[in-house]
């Protein structure tokens, strides 16, 4: 993966850069159709510095001069590990966000949980490129604590229509599932606070 996306930082020339990106910093890449015009375009995860939330660089792929051009960078939006990839002894992390570009052209940002005592919540964002932006359309999550019984909820949810589904354990094991309906909303990536997810899903 490493070799893959250090060839896809030299191919984006530095006119097409909207800033230089260490090759070494890059966590994790995907291409796809995020405008549906045709073009290949890439979404990349940047760290920035250690133990602060990570940077996502778009660029949207360019059909009559054969490039990539910088669409938009989405400061501290993304948290993960910072892992040190030119340092000895890298190992490797279970909390690096993931990147998956689906068909219809949304993009899957899968975040690990941070280590915060014994609870454990992953989280899903599908962020869609819309009216010349990129929203974030859907947000999920599953949550965990190994020191309790019974204590598994869930809860995934389309931001833009406000409907979704979730669930949650009860001490006596049963699962609790209800709708999730509140107001659609159309939020930039840049401006969304995952505290809206959670309280959408009624956390």
């Amino acid at each position: 993966m490493r070799s893959i996306l250090f060839g896809l930082a030299l191919l984006l020339s530095t006119s097409a850069m909207a800033e230089p990106i260490e090759s070494q910093k890059i966590i994790t890449a995907a291409t796809g159709d995020f405008n549906r015009d045709g073009a290949t375009d890439l979404v990349m995860i940047v760290e920035t510095q250690p133990s602060d939330p990570m940077d996502v660089h778009f660029f949207l792929g360019d059909k009559e001069h054969n490039y990539l051009k910088p669409a938009d960078v989405v400061r501290e939006q993304v948290y993960g590990e910072w892992n040190g990839y030119d340092r000895p002894g890298y190992e490797n992390s279970d909390t690096e966000p993931q990147l998956t570009a689906l068909a219809n052209g949304s993009i899957k940002f899968h975040l690990p949980a941070m280590p915060q005592g014994s609870e454990r919540t992953n989280q899903t964002l599908t962020i869609a490129w819309r009216e010349g932006a990129f929203i974030v359309a859907g947000f999920a999550y599953d949550h965990d604590d190994a020191l309790k019984e019974n204590s598994k909820s869930s809860c995934d949810y389309n931001v833009l229509t406000g409907k979704g589904k979730s669930s949650k354990q009860q001490p006596d094991g049963k699962t609790v599932r209800r709708n999730v309906s509140v107001e659609g909303a159309v939020v930039p990536f840049a401006e969304w606070n995952t505290g809206t997810g959670f309280s959408a899903c009624g956390e």
